[in-house]
């Protein structure tokens, strides 16, 4: 009974120890419960902490979008002005052009007329180049009036032609070379008469000096035919007559064709060609 009992025991405590190696002690299962807290504790927080500093990032991020866009805004508007004043100034300035173009059309205008007036104030005069000073005398209007009947070889009335005035042109004198004279003739006839005859004459001589006798014009309309002094000089080595007409405009016949130039550069391109 007693050996039973004993056997009895002896299995327990086998059943037991087998048992015992079958689980894990009671403290390890306990620490491994501790540590998965803290672990999901930390998680916890380092999720939180990173939201949180997302979070103010962003809100940082949108504070500069917003404030990159208002003052992109801003910029927009003043360029927007800026442009509006550009505009204004463009059509201003395109106003004012017109205007100064206007100004220009009527000052052109007006100095075509005052030079055609002057030249038509000077339609009965008639200008001397050569005399030597002095040759006049004291009383050149008396001096005159029978001096170019005679010089010119034309018939007049008494032998005399009417002058209203007789004097040099202003300016300083300089050695060697003689102011030209400026006759006002008191008809125009006369004056087509003179510049007739002496254009007849070859050469004009008197005392030694040769002389030129031509029609009184403004100091514009006598630059723009001085122009042509190199192309006339040309046509008279052809041999080619030419005549100028008022107020600078060269007519010549050449080759049997007639030829009118407005401009002394016109004229001597047209010669330039023909060689």
């Amino acid at each position: 009974m007693s050996g039973t009992g004993t056997a009895t025991s002896q299995q327990e405590t086998r059943r037991g120890r087998a048992t015992a190696k079958g689980q894990p002690p009671a403290n390890q299962g306990n620490k491994d419960g501790g540590s998965s807290a803290e672990q999901s504790n930390v998680a916890q927080a380092v999720t939180e902490n990173l939201s949180a500093f997302l979070d103010e990032k962003f809100a940082r991020f949108e504070s500069t979008l917003d404030s990159i866009a208002t003052r992109l805004e801003d910029n927009t508007k003043r360029i927007t002005e800026a442009e509006s004043r550009v505009s204004q100034t463009e059509d201003k300035v395109a106003e004012l052009h017109n205007k100064i173009a206007a100004l220009e059309k009527t000052v052109q205008s007006l100095s075509e007329r005052a030079e055609d007036a002057e030249n038509r104030s000077r339609r009965d005069n008639i200008r001397i180049i050569g005399l030597k000073e002095g040759a006049e005398g004291r009383q050149p209007v008396k001096f005159f009036q029978t001096w170019l009947p005679k010089l010119l070889e034309i018939e007049t009335k008494h032998g005399v032609v009417k002058i209203d005035r007789a004097h040099r042109t202003l300016g300083p004198l300089k050695p060697n070379r003689a102011r030209p004279v400026l006759i006002k003739l008191h008809n125009y006839s006369d004056r087509s008469t003179i510049l007739a005859a002496a254009k007849k004459k070859d050469r004009l001589t008197y005392e030694g000096s040769d002389l030129f006798i031509t029609q009184d014009l403004s100091v514009k309309v006598r630059d723009a035919r001085r122009a042509y002094n190199d192309v006339c000089g040309q046509l008279i080595q052809r041999g080619v007559r030419f005549v100028m007409r008022y107020p600078a405009n060269l007519c010549f016949n050449l080759n049997g064709s007639d030829h009118s130039f407005n401009s002394a550069q016109d004229a001597q391109t047209y010669l330039n060609g023909l060689d």
